[in-house]
């Protein structure tokens, strides 16, 4: 619906998307924090002689995960952390793509990169659905 009615299939939808982006950082999180060596093993990538800062990550893509939940909990009133997430998602996009493409880092990032940027455009169009054309109605009164 693009006539500025809200649509209740496209807010469900976009729940739906936020809730799989929240489950997709929380998987990561708990592989950086607890068995980074497994995750890097799957990923065909190398270790960090210094574990740490990998680990810590895990700490942070907790905090992602659950900054992801809000809206998909009460959708009303954490719509901005959903417009958030959109540009957040697509600068982790372009960041594992450029780790590719101009810093020669292994091909697996832009799946990686491919998995943010899908989530990033999904969360975009059921938000834009979801109210009526315009996702930031609510702050441009």
């Amino acid at each position: 619906m693009m006539d500025g009615t809200i649509d209740p299939v496209a807010h469900k939808r976009l729940r739906v998307s936020l809730i799989a982006g929240s489950s997709y950082d929380f998987a990561f999180a708990i592989v950086n924090l607890i068995v980074p060596s497994v995750g890097a093993r799957a990923l065909g990538i190398a270790l960090p002689q210094d574990e740490l800062y990998l680990r810590f990550t895990g700490v942070f893509l907790i905090i992602l995960a659950l900054f992801y939940l809000l809206p998909a909990i009460h959708p009303g009133r954490y719509l901005g952390n959903v417009s958030v997430a959109i540009i957040g998602r697509t600068l982790g996009a372009i960041f594992l793509f450029a780790a590719v493409i101009g810093w020669s880092r292994p091909g697996i990032f832009l799946l990686l990169g491919a998995g943010d940027l899908l989530f990033a455009l999904l969360h975009a169009v059921f938000l834009t659905r979801a109210e009526g054309g315009n996702p930031l109605r609510h702050y441009l009164r």
